[in-house]
C-alpha cells in the first residue's frame, strides 16, 4: 500500500502542487519574519546618516521590541517546518529535493524527454 500511494501521489500531481504550496508559505513566513527587523535596521541607518551620530538606543527593549522578537521568532520557525514538510513530501514521493523534484514534474507535465 505504502509504494501505491505514492505512485498515486505522483501520477496524479498532487504531490507537487503540496510541496508548490508548502515553499510559497516558506518564502511568505520566512519573508514576514524579517520585514519588521530589516526595516528597523535600515530605518536606524538612515536615522544615522540623517542626523550624523548614532540614534538613541534604549537601555532596555521596549514593549514592542519584545513583541517584534516574539513574531519574527514564530514566522521564522512556521517557515522552518513548512520547508521542512516540502522536504519530507519530496523526499517520500520523489526520492529527491523539491527544488530538484518540482522541475522534473513539471517536464512530466508538459511531455518533455530533454534536459
Amino acid at each position: 500500500m505504502k509504494g501505491h500511494l505514492r505512485q498515486v501521489l505522483a501520477t496524479s500531481h498532487v504531490a507537487a502542487v503540496a510541496i508548490v504550496v508548502l515553499l510559497m508559505w516558506t518564502v511568505d513566513a520566512a519573508f514576514r519574519g524579517l520585514w519588521d527587523p530589516i526595516y528597523r535596521l535600515g530605518s536606524f541607518a538612515f536615522t544615522a546618516i540623517a542626523i550624523w551620530g548614532v540614534p538613541y538606543i534604549p537601555p532596555m527593549p521596549t514593549v514592542l521590541d519584545r513583541l517584534m522578537l516574539f513574531t519574527t521568532a514564530i514566522y521564522l520557525y512556521s517557515a522552518i517546518i513548512c520547508c521542512l514538510g516540502a522536504w519530507l513530501l519530496s523526499r517520500w514521493v520523489y526520492g529527491m529535493g523539491p527544488l530538484r523534484s518540482l522541475p522534473a514534474c513539471g517536464r512530466k507535465l508538459i511531455g518533455r524527454k530533454d534536459a
